[in-house]
């Protein structure tokens, strides 16, 4: 048994391996740095984006009116439409938000690759922009900081990861791989540090990443204490003021998988082990907390929601693994003001078909809010700062990138 690998979502490509080691783009290519264009010589004008904006109060309690799908009249909403008809869902559509900014994946009108970036403001106002260059590869996971947009690219066995200010100019290419399956996932950007997590294959590696854009080659973050590259990992980083926050996991076959929640202060380059957790999934940190999913069950999913001090200190379990109030939690995304999941019950019982729902904690677990009411699947939420978050909603039938600016209540 290996150690667990962190999720990819592929729209149909395999999924695991990517080159492994300290190589960065530059040593990979024997080359000091690569940009690419904008969009390849003779390639098309950049498409309109995918439906239109409608705006409405509806973070600040009121609702946005009904809309049309496909020329039917749906239900209301009570959330902004950032972007109608993104047509993604799961990690390949996940948005990413930060900096007075969303930024979102979409697909064509019938669903195919490949996918393309695009960003926009999150008060609605400006145009929106297309990020990814239009070259025929597979363009997912970005993510924002409101300066820089950080985003993964495929095409055939070679994965990229790639970087592009959001008031335009070059792509730059920040790492590159390739390999059945090669990928980057669980990324993050915040100024010119980026995080990703290299997903390793066979004798290759999983590594969490970061590198400072223009400073050199990307830095793996190793395990503590080593051993057989199979049987260890880290991965799931996330970052807040150049702290990142990681899974550090190793197998044995006597004792199982042990992992520790780990805090690397990218400055100082002091490691800080928060937490011991079993199998666990995502992380987030901001100022002052590092939060973590994590379950004892493989089969079941993540169930419980952890938050410690960055120092280590005063563990809280903020939603249960079981009880009345437990929640089937597969999505995480938090601030300095609330931390947000995605879950699919109350209770901890609820068949896959369930609509997933998002529900907002204080960071304390005091307050347990809805963030909204629409009747669709509210997917892969990323907080946009203090209580406002992003993500795809289903409601009416379609595939929308939405916000509220804070949650809606009880939903009773």
């Amino acid at each position: 048994m290996a150690v667990p690998r962190p999720k990819v979502h592929t729209a149909g490509r395999r999924t695991v391996t990517a080159w492994g080691g300290a190589r960065g783009a530059a040593a990979l290519f024997g080359v000091a740095a690569l940009v690419v264009p904008a969009a390849p010589a003779g390639a098309a004008v950049a498409a309109a984006p995918p439906g239109g904006v409608e705006r409405a109060a509806a973070g600040h309690g009121t609702v946005s009116g009904r809309e049309r799908t496909a020329g039917a009249e749906t239900a209301v909403r009570d959330s902004d439409v950032l972007l109608a008809g993104t047509r993604t869902t799961g990690g390949d559509g996940a948005p990413g938000a930060g900096g007075g900014w969303w930024t979102v994946s979409t697909a064509a009108e019938d669903g195919a690759r490949p996918y393309a970036v695009w960003a926009g403001r999150l008060d609605g106002t400006g145009e929106k922009q297309r990020i990814s260059p239009d070259d025929g590869r597979h363009h997912v996971h970005p993510v924002t900081d409101g300066k820089t947009v950080v985003w993964s690219a495929y095409q055939g066995r070679w994965c990229y990861l790639l970087a592009r200010p959001v008031d335009g100019g070059p792509v730059r290419q920040l790492d590159a791989g390739q390999g059945i399956g090669c990928a980057y996932t669980g990324l993050g950007v915040e100024g010119k540090t980026v995080t990703y997590t290299d997903v390793g294959y066979k004798s290759r590696p999983t590594r969490a990443m970061y590198l400072r854009m223009g400073e050199g080659d990307p830095v793996p973050i190793p395990p503590a204490g080593g051993g057989n590259p199979r049987t260890v990992s880290t991965s799931n980083p996330s970052l807040r003021n150049d702290r990142i926050a990681f899974d550090d996991c190793k197998y044995t076959g006597s004792t199982g998988t042990l992992c520790r929640i780990t805090v690397l202060d990218v400055t100082t380059g002091r490691r800080t082990v928060v937490a011991d957790a079993k199998l666990p999934a995502p992380t987030a940190i901001t100022s002052r907390y590092v939060y973590w999913l994590e379950t004892e069950d493989p089969g079941s999913g993540p169930g419980a929601l952890h938050r410690v001090n960055l120092d280590g200190s005063d563990p809280v379990v903020v939603s249960p693994a079981s009880g009345e109030d437990a929640l089937r939690i597969d999505g995480l995304t938090a601030s300095d003001d609330a931390v947000t999941v995605a879950a699919r019950s109350a209770d901890g019982t609820a068949a896959p078909e369930t609509p997933v729902r998002l529900w907002q904690f204080s960071p304390d677990g005091s307050r347990r809010e809805r963030v909204s009411c629409d009747g669709g699947d509210q997917v892969s939420p990323a907080s946009a700062g203090a209580r406002q978050v992003v993500w795809i909603d289903t409601t009416g039938g379609s595939t929308d990138l939405v916000t509220r600016t804070r949650p809606a209540g009880t939903c009773g």
